[in-house]
């Protein structure tokens, strides 16, 4: 019986001995898989990643090099839904950025641009650095006094031509040279259309893009702003425009048409957004004004009480003739030493040049000689007329965004009258000066 039972024992014991060890390898692979699927949830949990693009390029951790005096805008992006982006720049003197991440580059040096994204899953900042060089361009006349004619800038937004006109007159009275903002994405021609975009902007404070960018802006000291009036407001792409530039120090001067809306709140929100600018009385008609512009229009500005220089009789203009197909467009020219030097080429004799299709988007021919470059990040639309690589011409019937020296644009020019125009395969394009 004792070698029997001593027998059972040790069996028990054995059982015992083995049972253990397996229980605990059953726990240790039941903590193990708990855990990979935690390690799997905190991973899935915590992935929030923030990358910067300037158009199409990542420049996250990167440098990017502008020019003095140029803007570029950058777009921070997450893998969250982003709640909010605030942007901040290391040194304001060498370069600033807007709340809508639009970098000024202002003199020679190095900045560090750093956007903050915030996510409901949290915050997390990404940045880049602006590598600003000196401006190198020719000797331009520097601004006289305020009423000098280099030094006034009349921008209008407009759809229906009304704001246009407004500032045909002023340009008329003052010599001011006239610059027609313009959006990336283009508003619908339908009314209506219109009218249901231009309401959500406002609801959502949004600040559309700029295609139109103006050179020099540190020489202009009186600003004119025109607009329709939306809604019972400024239209949100002229409060991108007066955001995206330094009006510190100078006088900006509103004016706008309506159907009948009150122009005071849109007054207000000029004042607000042309930050450290002397903002003066306003001008504003109605539907009902618009026979009478030719004199409510010089009579507000003499009661101003500036002093204007009108345009002479034959003074230049700075616009450029294309022709093509037995059509003649005007262009009107941008503000640079590249449209300089054209201008000092066509002076010699109207340019005739021979200009292919390329890519379904643009017609190129050779100028036969080399101008100066100003290479910007360009979004191209209908009728934009860019200088590529120093030596030919490019008139643009679509889109296209990449780095180009802006000439000019056919304003007012859609795709199908310019293809019209143009046609299909090579074309022969004569460029000539507007006679005075």
């Amino acid at each position: 019986m004792k070698k029997i039972w001593k027998k059972c024992l040790l069996c028990i014991i054995c059982a015992l001995l083995i049972a253990m060890p397996l229980a605990e390898l059953r726990s240790a692979c039941m903590a193990e898989a708990a855990g990979g699927n935690s390690a799997k949830t905190s991973k899935t949990g915590s992935a929030l990643s923030v990358q910067l693009r300037i158009g199409k390029t990542n420049v996250t951790k990167k440098t990017c090099t502008m020019k003095a005096g140029t803007t570029k805008t950058i777009k921070a992006t997450a893998s969250k839904k982003i709640s909010s982006v605030t942007y901040k720049s290391s040194n304001t003197k060498v370069a600033s950025v807007s709340k809508k991440g639009t970098v000024r580059a202002k003199k020679a040096g190095t900045a560090k641009i750093t956007a903050t994204v915030k996510t409901k899953q949290g915050s997390k900042s990404a940045w880049v650095k602006i590598r600003v060089r000196a401006a190198q361009q020719a000797p331009d006349p520097q601004p006289g006094p305020a009423t000098d004619e280099s030094s006034i800038l009349i921008v209008y937004f407009t759809r229906s031509g009304n704001t246009e006109k407004i500032a045909d007159i002023i340009s008329e009275k003052t010599g001011g040279k006239k610059v027609r903002l313009e959006t990336v994405k283009a508003y619908p021609q339908d009314y209506d259309s219109l009218l249901d975009i231009a309401m959500e902007e406002k609801t959502g404070n949004a600040r559309p893009e700029l295609k139109t960018k103006i050179a020099h802006m540190e020489n202009y000291d009186t600003v004119f702003v025109g607009y329709p009036i939306w809604h019972g407001d400024v239209p949100m792409a002229v409060l991108t425009f007066l955001e995206e530039y330094d009006f510190t120090g100078k006088k900006v001067i509103p004016f706008c048409s309506s159907g009948s809306s009150s122009p005071d709140t849109s007054f207000a929100h000029v004042k607000e957004s042309a930050k450290g600018a002397e903002v003066s009385r306003g001008f504003w008609t109605t539907s009902a004004g618009l026979g009478n512009l030719a004199t409510s229009v010089p009579a507000w500005l003499d009661g101003l009480g500036m002093t204007w220089n009108e345009k002479k009789e034959g003074a230049e203009e700075n616009t450029m003739k294309v022709t093509a197909g037995g059509t003649t467009f005007t262009a009107a020219l941008a503000d640079n030493s590249s449209v300089t030097a054209l201008k000092e080429l066509l002076k010699k004799g109207p340019l005739t040049i021979r200009m292919s299709d390329y890519a379904s988007m643009e017609k190129v021919g050779p100028i036969g000689t080399h101008l100066p470059q100003n290479d910007e990040q360009i979004t191209t639309g209908a009728g934009d007329i860019i200088l590529y690589q120093g030596d030919s011409l490019v008139i643009y019937y679509d889109t296209n965004s990449w780095n180009f020296t802006r000439i000019g644009k056919i304003e007012g020019v859609t795709k199908e009258e310019l293809l019209k125009a143009l046609g299909t395969g090579d074309v022969t394009v004569t460029f000539s000066l507007q006679q005075g």
